[in-house]
C-alpha cells in the first residue's frame, strides 16, 4: 500500500518534521534519557481505579503507581473511539489533523505525523510494542519486536488479536457445552464456552440455548457479550500480552528503549476468566447514578430507552465482570512493575498508565464509549519518574492524553516540537502551570445529530458540533453542580437563554484553541448557534 499517495503537500510536511526531530541542533539531547513503558488499557473508565476512591475495586499496584507518580485525576480523551484516539496519542495531533476518525481506518487511514516511537527510534532508542495496536498500520514499521516464525514484517503487531484467537484454537481443546453456556464468538472464535450472565444478548434463552433463528442471524455485537470465560488464567489475552511485556523488558534491559504494553482489556466482551470472575459479586455492585436518565433534552438517543443497560439489575452483573478485567489488568501491572525494580530500570524508566478511552456501564441507561459523557471522555492517566517527579500528587486541571506525545519526547531531551498538546514535564516537577486550562475531545460522526467536539474546564462542559446544517441538540453541563451531567442547562432547557454567557466563553476558549493549532473546525464551531429560540 502507499500511504503517501492522496496529498504531496502532507506528505512534504511529514517528512520535514522526521527530518528536523533527528538533525535540528537544538532537539539534542539534554542530560539522562529515561527509557519509557507506556502501560495502556482499553476502554477502562477514569473512576476504574482504587485511587481515584472507587472502595469497590481491588487495584493495589494501580494505586501503588498513583502514589508513586502523579495522577491527572481530570484527564481526557482525544476522541471516545479506539483508533483515532490512538493514532493521536502516537502523534500528539487532534484526530481532524490526523484525518483518523473511525476504527477502519487502522486498516485504510493515511495519516502523515510522525510517532513518538518514531522520532525516538531516530535518537537511538531500540523500540517494541506488546499487545493491541489499533492505530494506522504503517505506524507499527518502526517497532523491533523479534520475527514471529512464518510471518514476516509487522503482522504480528497488527493482527494481534486474530493471531490470539488462532493461538487458542490451536491451543485449547474445544469441548462441549454445559447447561447455561454458548461458545463466544465474537472474538474468541468459537471455541472457548463462557456461562451466561442475566446482561448478556441471548441469557433469555438459557438454559436449554436455543436460540430462535431469526434471533441467530441478526449481528452480534462483542458488547452484547457477558459472562464467565471458561478460559485458564494463563491462556487469556490480559496475561499473554503481560508475559509478552516481561519478556520485552528481558530482551531490552541493556538498551535505551521506549516499550508500549497495550491491554485489550477491560473492552468488550466482558467476559473475565478465573479467579478474577469470582472476586466480585453482583449484588454488591453500586450501579451509576445516571443509569435511569432518559436523556430528554440529551444529543444522545433522547427519550429513548436502551436496554439492558437501563436496567440497574442486570447492569450490576457488568461491572462485576468488568471490574474483574481491570484486577487482573492491575495483577499484571504489578509483575511488570516489579520486574523493572528487578532489572534494576525503575530508576531511570518513565512509566505512563493510560486508557485510549472510558466506558458507560451503564451510566445515563448507555454502554460503550462514542459520546462525551464523563464516563466516555475521561481516563485513567498517570505519570511516575523516580528522582525526578514528586510522588503523590494529583493534579486536577483539565488535561488531553494526547499531551503524552510532546511529555515523553521532553523526557527524552527533545523540545519544541510540533504538536497540538504541551508537555506535561513542567506541570509535574512544578516549574509551569498547565498551558490551558480545559482540554478538548472530538468525533466527526456521520449523524448530524451527534455532537462533534467538546470543551471541558474544571468547571463546565459544552458539546456542540462544528456542522451548519441538520438539526443539533447542544449541551451545557455544571460540572461542580451536576457531575453526572443529568442536566442539560441548553437545548430545549427553558432557562437556556441563562447561561448564554458561560457558553460563549466556552466557545471562545475552545475556537481560540482550534485556531491555535489550525484545526479545520475552528471556523464551523464559531458559526454554531448554540441557543436556539
Amino acid at each position: 500500500m502507499n500511504y503517501f499517495k492522496t496529498s504531496i503537500s502532507k506528505y512534504v510536511a511529514s517528512i520535514a518534521i522526521i527530518v528536523f526531530c533527528a538533525s535540528s541542533p537544538s532537539f539534542g539531547q539534554i542530560g539522562e534519557k529515561p527509557n519509557i513503558l507506556i502501560i495502556m488499557t482499553d476502554q477502562q473508565a477514569w473512576d476504574a481505579v482504587g485511587y481515584s476512591g472507587n472502595k469497590a475495586i481491588i487495584t493495589p499496584n494501580l494505586d501503588r503507581l498513583a502514589s508513586e507518580g502523579v495522577n491527572f485525576s481530570n484527564a481526557v480523551t482525544p476522541c471516545p473511539v479506539c483508533v483515532p484516539a490512538r493514532t493521536s496519542i502516537l502523534t500528539g495531533r487532534l484526530t481532524e489533523t490526523t484525518t483518523i476518525r473511525d476504527n477502519r481506518d487502522a486498516g485504510t487511514g493515511e495519516c502523515y505525523y510522525p510517532t513518538f516511537d518514531e522520532i525516538l527510534v531516530k535518537r537511538g532508542y531500540k523500540s517494541e510494542y506488546c499487545g493491541k495496536f489499533h492505530a494506522p498500520e504503517h505506524m507499527a514499521r518502526v517497532y523491533m519486536n523479534p520475527p514471529v516464525e512464518g510471518m514476516t514484517g509487522t503482522e504480528p503487531i497488527i493482527r494481534w488479536e486474530p493471531l490470539y484467537v488462532k493461538y487458542l484454537k490451536e491451543s485449547m481443546k474445544k469441548r462441549s457445552l454445559r447447561t447455561g453456556e454458548l461458545y463466544e464468538t465474537t472474538f474468541y472464535g468459537g471455541t472457548i464456552p463462557y456461562k451466561l450472565d442475566p446482561t448478556d444478548r441471548y441469557y433469555k434463552y438459557m438454559p436449554t440455548g436455543e436460540i430462535p433463528e431469526e434471533e441467530s442471524e441478526r449481528r452480534l455485537s462483542q458488547g452484547d457479550i457477558h459472562g464467565v470465560l471458561d478460559l485458564p488464567a494463563e491462556y487469556t489475552i490480559t496475561s499473554i500480552q503481560g508475559k509478552q511485556t516481561l519478556e520485552a523488558l528481558e530482551r531490552l534491559k541493556g538498551e535505551q528503549f521506549v516499550l508500549t504494553c497495550s491491554f485489550h482489556c477491560p473492552h468488550v466482551p466482558i467476559t473475565p476468566s478465573e479467579p478474577y470472575a469470582s472476586m466480585y459479586k453482583a449484588r454488591e455492585m453500586l450501579t451509576p447514578a445516571s443509569i435511569a436518565d432518559t436523556r430528554d433534552n440529551s444529543p444522545y438517543n433522547p427519550g429513548k430507552p436502551i436496554p439492558p443497560y437501563n436496567d440497574a439489575e442486570k447492569v450490576k452483573y457488568m461491572i462485576a465482570n468488568y471490574y474483574a478485567f481491570v484486577t487482573e489488568i492491575d495483577d499484571w501491572v504489578g509483575k511488570i512493575l516489579d520486574r523493572l525494580d528487578e532489572l534494576k530500570l525503575a530508576e531511570n524508566t518513565l512509566v505512563i498508565f493510560v486508557s485510549d478511552h472510558g466506558e458507560m456501564l451503564g451510566a445515563h441507561g448507555m454502554r460503550g464509549k462514542f459520546n462525551f459523557y464523563e464516563e466516555s471522555v475521561r481516563v485513567p492517566f498517570v505519570i511516575r519518574y523516580p528522582g525526578k517527579i514528586e510522588p503523590a500528587q494529583t493534579i486536577s486541571t483539565p488535561v488531553s492524553i494526547l499531551n503524552i506525545y510532546p511529555t515523553v519526547l521532553d523526557y527524552a531531551g527533545l523540545m519544541n516540537i510540533p504538536t497540538d498538546g504541551y508537555s506535561l514535564r513542567g506541570v509535574m516537577e512544578g516549574t509551569e502551570t498547565p498551558k490551558y486550562d480545559f482540554a478538548v475531545s472530538e468525533w466527526q460522526w456521520k449523524n448530524a445529530n451527534v455532537p462533534s467536539i467538546m470543551i471541558r474546564t474544571d468547571s463546565w462542559k459544552l458539546m456542540t458540533t462544528h456542522r451548519n446544517s441538520g438539526t443539533n441538540v447542544e449541551a451545557l453541563f455544571d460540572l461542580k453542580n451536576d457531575p453526572h451531567e443529568m442536566n442539560n442547562l441548553l437545548g430545549s432547557n427553558p432557562d437556556r437563554f441563562k447561561y448564554e454567557e458561560t457558553a460563549e466563553d466556552l466557545r471562545t476558549k475552545l475556537t481560540g484553541y482550534l485556531r491555535e493549532v489550525n484545526s479545520p473546525l475552528a471556523e464551523g464551531v464559531e458559526n454554531r448557534i448554540l441557543i436556539r429560540d
